[in-house]
């Protein structure tokens, strides 16, 4: 296993990860990466980046900020960390995503990304990497 760390500028952000996961796979003989991220207020996914979908990560931050709003009477803002609604976020994401590994490269679609996905940010995030 292999660690990742992401430093997030934003509370809600998704950081493109793929470049960084390529090169810790490179020339790798399995036939799967596993990708977990260790934190309860993050997540992982794949999405669409690059030409013709440079903001669909900007798109989907804004769709999550509205769909679970931060204002809402959260319970859990009594049992320490501010947060309910990045624990909310992250549910509706993944905290683990696999892709095949075919000849030491990631089997990705050619418009598929992989997004590490912060919802309690500004923040240092490890992504753990697999190949397995």
């Amino acid at each position: 296993m292999r660690r990742l760390t992401v430093e997030t500028e934003r509370k809600t952000q998704l950081v493109d990860i793929t470049d960084e996961v390529r090169r810790i796979t490179a020339g790798e003989t399995g036939t799967l990466v596993a990708r977990f991220v260790p934190h309860t207020t993050a997540g992982v996914l794949l999405q669409a980046a690059g030409s013709g979908a440079a903001h669909v990560a900007r798109d989907i931050e804004s769709a999550l900020e509205r769909i679970v709003n931060e204002a809402w009477a959260w319970r859990h803002t009594g049992e320490g960390d501010q947060n309910p609604w990045a624990h909310v976020r992250s549910a509706l994401t993944a905290s683990s995503v696999t892709i095949p590994l075919a000849d030491g490269e990631l089997a990705l679609g050619a418009h598929q990304a992989i997004f590490l996905c912060d919802f309690d940010g500004p923040r240092t995030r490890n992504v753990c990497v697999t190949v397995v």
